[in-house]
């Protein structure tokens, strides 16, 4: 969060990968700042199956959950955005940022 605070400019994409908790954090940084045509990329945003809860896997960290689950939420209902989970390992959203305003 620190280093796409700091940086300049939009981006073509940002790839999401920490920790969980701040997945919302992440998205609600990131959209406005990837160029129409760009891509936002976050992993784990199927959590074992743990934010569908169509699992028996013990859920450790909750809040991790809730947390992955608001993003899939946001992201899902931008209308800025065309996206998708692709049900490869642990989830992987890809987002498309389309050439429209909200």
């Amino acid at each position: 969060m620190e280093t796409l605070n700091a940086a300049e400019g939009t981006f073509d994409i940002v790839y999401n990968d920490i920790d969980k908790g701040d997945y919302p954090k992440a998205w609600l940084a990131s959209r406005e700042r990837i160029r129409p045509g760009g891509l936002f990329i976050c992993d784990n945003t199927l959590w074992s199956g743990r934010v569908t809860g169509a699992t028996e896997v013990e859920d450790r960290r909750p809040e991790w959950t809730a947390a992955i689950d608001e993003m899939n939420h946001a992201v899902a209902a931008d209308p800025s955005y065309l996206s998708s989970i692709l049900p490869i390992r642990d989830g992987v959203t890809v987002a498309l940022r389309l050439d429209r305003a909200p």
